[in-house]
């Protein structure tokens, strides 16, 4: 197995909070001097308050994320829409219009009641609940998503990989012949699915031979699969650069 990787934005002064990509394009979030910058392919188009700590992609739109306010821009940086999406976020994944909420554990085994475990939130609408798909799924908290046919995502309560619909609904399983309890983030490709803990890859060739190699090395906490189509599969952010990787097996 090799990887290639490529680094796909550098900044020389200021601190990059976080990026995305889909095809051609690139956007950072950066932390200037008492604001927040966006920049697309290399632009300014935003300069704002100061907060932001996630930045997406979405189908016509970028997101980005504010403590519990959600808010979606034009990639002219004008805004078009803002909603609350509850405290807790760990992952902003596109879906649809806008993006599927995915929470960490808000205290569902302390005081707090837990509510929110999966919301749906787009452009000029206000957020709805996926709580009943997570729970017909099994879902757990910091559940991982990633794009296949359309959709798939992790279940780590039944070491399972599921295959999702348009819909959400579970199509298809296949059990991961490995402990997928500390993968950061995953991707699919029609040859083989990559998983990555901070110290340890898996490319799993689970669509023919199921194969599975493994390689060891470090990976930030903050690596994630890139969710729209790119040519790499994957982002590690650092203060001053992205880079983008992408696993080959060698046969």
């Amino acid at each position: 197995m090799f990887i290639k990787e490529e680094v796909i934005y550098t900044s020389d002064q200021l601190v990059i909070l976080d990026a995305d990509c889909k095809k051609d394009q690139v956007i950072v979030l950066l932390k200037g001097r008492g604001e927040n910058i966006v920049e697309l392919n290399g632009n300014k188009i935003l300069t704002g308050r100061t907060g932001y700590s996630k930045i997406r992609f979405v189908k016509d739109h970028f997101c980005l994320l504010n403590d519990s306010t959600l808010s979606f821009y034009t990639l002219r940086g004008e805004l078009v829409s803002e909603c609350d999406v509850g405290n807790d976020i760990f992952e902003l994944f596109p879906y649809r219009e806008g993006v599927l909420c995915v929470y960490a554990d808000e205290g569902v085994f302390g005081k707090k009641l837990g509510k929110n475990r999966l919301n749906y939130a787009a452009p000029f609408h206000k957020p709805e609940s996926f709580i009943d798909i997570a729970l017909q799924n099994k879902l757990l908290y910091e559940v991982l998503f990633a794009r296949y046919k359309p959709y798939a995502c992790l279940s780590w309560e039944t070491r399972e990989l599921l295959f999702l619909n348009e819909q959400l609904e579970k199509e298809n399983t296949l059990e991961i012949p490995f402990n997928p309890g500390n993968v950061i983030a995953f991707a699919l490709t029609h040859e083989f699915g990559v998983f990555i803990e901070e110290s340890k890859l898996w490319c799993w060739e689970f669509q023919t031979t199921g194969h599975v190699s493994e390689s060891l090395r470090a990976f930030p906490y903050a690596t994630r699969a890139i969710f729209q189509r790119h040519d790499f599969l994957f982002l590690t952010i650092s203060d001053y650069e992205v880079r983008a990787f992408k696993p080959f097996v060698n046969r």
